[in-house]
């Protein structure tokens, strides 16, 4: 399959290395033989279609799931198998913003963003109030720490999810479908907090999605899925020249 060239990386500027990736559940291979990086201060967007590998590759990023085959690394270290507890210090730094959110619905704002912070670093309510304030100003929210999930539109819920991601400050945030089910105008309200978390936090982010528009405004680098196989990775402008149907399908808004 067509992929751009492309020279790894001085290891000092790679957070993640993907190796020769596999990963099945049963007799269904998801993943094969992927070779990946994820650079230090780059949106990196994975982009295909459902089924193609995109959740997985993100989940085992955290050690959600474990390869069948290959190696991951993450700062020059190997963590293909690590034990549940080794992957703590990664997920301190490392945000994961799930599809829906998982937002807690019998808690209002203030305390599903300040979970993360009484769960992991048992601070006290008092000092946990200017940091959810300030990770609500970052993502556009302001004096809405009172209310509760049912009391907010979709958009704002998916602005709180990502106020709590970046609360504890991580490194890198995982993005999965962060625009799906979104209106247009609230998808260019995220797609531009995404540029904004990278600009003003220097954060990485890694953006899993089907969508071009995402894609577009996000990436600084994508690559490609295609059942299961990377049959892409460059920038925007390397993508216009590769030859490959299904790829050429989505830079032309067909994507369905």
């Amino acid at each position: 399959m067509a992929q751009a060239s492309t020279q790894p990386s001085d290891a000092s500027h790679v957070y993640y290395r993907f190796e020769n990736v596999s990963k099945s559940f049963g007799d269904k291979q998801v993943l094969k033989d992927m070779n990946l990086e994820v650079r230090r201060g780059e949106n990196l967007v994975i982009l295909g279609g459902s089924g193609s590998g995109k959740s997985v590759t993100l989940k085992m990023m955290i050690g959600l799931f474990c390869p069948g085959g290959g190696r991951i690394q993450f700062e020059g270290r190997d963590i293909t198998h690590l034990k549940e507890h080794e992957y703590y210090p990664i997920r301190k730094r490392v945000s994961y913003l799930f599809q829906g959110g998982a937002l807690f619905d019998s808690m209002n704002v203030f305390q599903n963003l300040a979970y993360p912070l009484i769960e992991h670093q048992k601070m006290k309510p008092r000092e946990i109030l200017p940091l959810v304030r300030e990770s609500l100003a970052m993502v556009e929210l302001e004096k809405i720490e009172h209310l509760y999930l049912s009391d907010l539109s979709g958009g704002m819920m998916k602005r709180v999810a990502l106020a709590r991601a970046i609360i504890n400050k991580p490194e890198i945030v995982l993005y999965d479908e962060p625009t799906t089910g979104l209106d247009p105008l609230t998808t260019r309200a995220i797609n531009r907090l995404i540029r904004k978390l990278q600009n003003e936090l220097a954060i990485t982010s890694v953006v899993v999605t089907h969508d071009m528009s995402t894609t577009r405004h996000v990436a600084d680098r994508l690559c490609f899925l295609d059942r299961g196989e990377l049959a892409f990775t460059g920038t925007l402008d390397q993508a216009q020249d590769a030859e490959h149907p299904t790829l050429r399908a989505y830079l032309e808004g067909d994507n369905s």
